[in-house]
């Protein structure tokens, strides 16, 4: 019985550490990712607007932004939110207002359509095309 019980400390240990080892992974490659978009956006030629990484460690989110004036007015806008989930280390995507397809673009960096979950669709939607449901 004591035997049961040390093994399965072990077992939720190792789980843990293979949690936080996906997680720190995702972290790493979502921060690089963010930062490209953000500076390939900036050196596109007629960009006439500033683009952001908006990268939290901390609290796994990962957002690009764009702001800048236009003849009517300041304008500023979320193009893209991914937030890792702590408890799963899937990737939410909360928001995508652009062309970019995160789990194709990440394909080669060992992150599959099933790692992420479409956060801003209902969950009966979100494992039909192959995403993670949560």
């Amino acid at each position: 019985m004591a035997r049961d019980i040390v093994h399965e400390i072990i077992r939720e240990v190792l789980i843990m550490e293979t949690l936080s080892d996906k997680i720190k992974t995702r972290q790493e490659i979502l921060s690089k990712y963010f930062k490209n978009l953000a500076t390939e956006r900036n050196q596109s030629l007629g960009s006439t607007k500033d683009y952001a990484a908006v990268v939290d460690l901390e609290d796994n989110h990962f957002i690009l932004i764009r702001n800048g004036w236009t003849e009517q007015g300041f304008s500023y806008k979320v193009l893209l939110h991914l937030d890792i989930n702590p408890n799963t280390g899937n990737i939410w995507v909360q928001q995508n207002n652009t062309e970019i397809l995160p789990d194709e673009d990440l394909s080669p960096k060992g992150l599959h359509r099933s790692d992420f979950v479409i956060g801003f669709r209902p969950a009966w939607m979100r494992g039909q095309a192959g995403f993670a449901a949560a």
